[in-house]
């Protein structure tokens, strides 16, 4: 469970703001995500939780393709024991909710998260996690977090 927790947590985190610099004169959001996204920062409810979270790991990575594929790759630092990892699965945005869905193959398993988003610029998004979401990140990260989650994404 400890592997797959941040992996799902970077995973949301890249998803959010995943865009391509091709996408920049796309009125759809859909659009704005493909591409390549990297993990920008991290709060809840008790604030900033960046500089703690990147102690144990050195990128994370999600990419997002017009065909609504998505791929979350995570290099852990050497003093973490979930070691690197990779992920692949399926996203979804629906505009009218500013909804961001993406199901990830967590060993073996199709592992739902649900995410709203907010585009800041071209180059940067948030995603906040759903209730059950930010449960799951704080289960997977061994940690706990204060609802809101929000996931800081950039290009």
């Amino acid at each position: 469970m400890r592997k797959l927790f941040p992996f799902l947590m970077l995973f949301g985190l890249l998803l959010v703001t995943a865009c391509d610099s091709d996408s920049k004169d796309s009125d759809s959001d859909s659009d704005k995500f493909v591409g390549g996204w990297q993990l920008g920062g991290l709060s809840d409810g008790q604030g900033d939780r960046t500089a703690a979270f990147a102690q144990g790991y050195e990128a994370i990575t999600i990419s997002f393709t017009q065909a609504g594929a998505v791929t979350l790759s995570v290099d852990a630092a050497d003093i973490n024991p979930v070691g690197d990892s990779s992920y692949s699965g399926t996203y979804s945005v629906v505009e009218s909710s500013k909804t961001l869905s993406v199901s990830l193959l967590v060993n073996g398993t199709p592992t739902p998260l649900s995410f709203t988003y907010n585009f800041v610029n071209d180059n940067t998004a948030t995603l906040t996690a759903s209730s059950s979401t930010a449960l799951l990140l704080g289960v997977l990260f061994g940690t706990s977090f204060t609802e809101p989650v929000t996931i800081t994404v950039v290009r």
